[in-house]
């Protein structure tokens, strides 16, 4: 009827991302604006908000509980819900039920804490709409645990294979991803620096920590290349070594934390390319799930995912992560151990003088014995971790022999330190204890009731960490020469070759590396010569 008032039409946010991916994938104004009965301008501006609305979308518990919401608005108290929610996650990965009254009485305290000076009402009200912004769909009944209901992990595990089926996913396009904390300097407590250094006032270097990411897929066939997280922006160490030659991923942050930026970064500038390469050369669709657990560094399934949603990722149930994630089904206690036998070896390597190890072993060093440490995991050590979750992995793989998955254990690393000064006091218990020593810290920073409130009371970003700040305690930057080079590679080649156990690939590969020294000599030679004719004749 002409001249008929419009009917006012309020959209979801699950409809408004779903006409900014159609109209970024080149659909029509007029066409978008026709479908979902809106005016042309009302299109452009849900266009131009996608950064609000995707933000509103990654803040939340889930995509599924927000998708239903109307409206990106927030709460009158935006710092206490911030820190509320916070909270929230954190007790969640943690594996801690809450409940209803427990998140009022948080709510309540988080208040007082905050010094908020405008009263707040504690009340169902408020609880039902704190949930529906975080798109949280229930709370857990208190007292309960999930993580040891039987039912609900057998449910899970059903819920797990009718995605992979549904997706045609095989074990090569099954992913796992998981954060941990690494004492990269620790040696067993009852060695000889250990005991100087807690006598000793000030820093404790046994207590130097990075955080190592780990992925590889349930197959075993793809591990991707690890990403370590420290403290320096730019260290020193670092210089004159071409990162693209690095063997791990390096980041850094102010604590040497994994969070939600490094996190996404990760994701879409290595992740996806890297998984894409590899279902490409075993002439594999191109689709694949990254698993992940709950942890507050993880960002919403909704933003991990690529524009075709081929490659996405799915979370497991919370409260179940201990009992179902691959890579705390030992792969990671594996990756330690065999961290922490290289760290020996090069104790040993030193002489045994473990007073001069410790004075040159470096987060450089460290980094360079992680990825062989990743390196050297078996591919057995990847299968069995996804038994529990998905038994199909060790029917659908090849068979593998059992001794490639030699276990290290606290004997055998004993024995390796036998008669080596400064181990005299190192028992059996003590190097048990030793590989045990960081196998609980989860890679990210859980903070108390006061850093959460202190933090979502201050939106101020810390400030980035400089470069001088970075070298601080890096010692100085050293350039080798070509001909340094040459000579280094040459002297070595001498003595393998005059060796009798020396393995004939190892030569071979030390003449490669000594002919490619020389060709870059020769280069170098011919420009300065070409230079030089320049000058002359100009």
């Amino acid at each position: 009827i002409a001249g008929a008032k419009r009917k006012r039409v309020v959209l979801s946010i699950a409809t408004k991302l779903q006409i900014v991916e159609r109209a970024e994938k080149g659909e029509s104004i007029a066409k978008l604006s026709s479908e979902f009965n809106i005016v042309n301008q009302t299109v452009r501006d849900i266009v131009r908000k996608k950064d609000e609305l995707y933000k509103f979308v990654t803040s939340s518990d889930t995509f599924n509980g927000t998708s239903a919401c109307k409206t990106t608005k927030g709460s009158k108290f935006d710092d206490l819900d911030r820190a509320v929610f916070e909270w929230f996650k954190q007790k969640r990965a943690e594996g801690c039920p809450v409940s209803g009254p427990l998140l009022l009485e948080k709510a309540k305290w988080f208040h007082c804490e905050m010094k908020i000076p405008e009263p707040f009402a504690v009340s169902q009200g408020w609880l039902q709409c704190f949930k529906s912004r975080h798109g949280i769909r229930q709370l857990d009944i208190q007292g309960e645990k999930i993580s040891g209901d039987s039912d609900a992990t057998a449910l899970y595990v059903t819920e797990f294979k009718r995605l992979v089926e549904a997706h045609d996913h095989s074990p090569d396009q099954l992913y796992n991803a998981d954060e941990t904390g690494l004492y990269w300097k620790a040696l067993p407590s009852k060695t000889l620096v250990s005991k100087e250094e807690k006598s000793a006032p000030g820093h404790k270097s046994s207590k130097e920590r990075i955080t190592v990411l780990a992925c590889t897929n349930a197959s075993g066939s793809h591990k991707l290349k690890l990403i370590c997280i420290a403290k320096s922006k730019n260290p020193r160490l670092f210089k004159g070594t071409q990162m693209c030659n690095f063997p791990v991923l390096y980041y850094n942050q102010t604590k040497a934390w994994i969070n939600r930026e490094i996190f996404k970064d990760w994701f879409f500038k290595h992740f996806v390319p890297a998984v894409r390469d590899h279902l490409r050369s075993k002439n594999l669709p191109q689709r694949a799930v990254l698993l992940l657990d709950n942890a507050p560094s993880h960002p919403s399934k909704n933003v991990l995912k690529t524009s075709d949603d081929q490659i996405f990722v799915a979370y497991l149930p919370p409260n179940m992560t201990l009992l179902k994630q691959s890579m705390d089904q030992g792969v990671l206690e594996a990756f330690k151990q065999r961290y922490k036998k290289s760290l020996l070896r090069s104790v040993l390597e030193e002489d045994g003088d473990l007073r001069e190890f410790y004075k040159k072993w470096t987060i450089k060093d460290a980094i360079f014995s992680c990825s062989e440490s990743w390196d050297d995991m078996p591919k057995l050590t990847f299968r069995k971790s996804w038994r529990k979750l998905f038994p199909d992995v060790m029917d659908s793989v090849e068979n593998v022999n059992d001794s490639e998955s030699q276990e290290i254990t606290a004997a055998s690393l004993l024995e390796e330190i036998q008669n080596v000064n400064g181990f005299e006091d190192v028992d059996r218990v003590n190097i048990e204890e030793w590989l045990l020593s960081d196998n609980d810290q989860p890679g990210y920073q859980v903070k108390d009731d006061a850093a959460l409130a202190a933090e979502a009371k201050s939106s101020a970003e810390l400030p980035e960490e400089s470069d001088d700040d970075a070298f601080e305690d890096e010692p100085s930057e050293k350039k080798v020469s070509i001909a340094e080079a040459l000579n280094f590679a040459e002297t070595l080649l001498d003595f393998l070759e005059q060796e009798a156990d020396s393995n004939f690939c190892d030569i071979l590969t030390l003449r490669k590396l000594r002919t490619s020294i020389k060709l870059k000599r020769c280069k170098n030679t011919k420009q300065r010569l070409l230079s030089d004719f320049v000058k002359k004749t100009s």
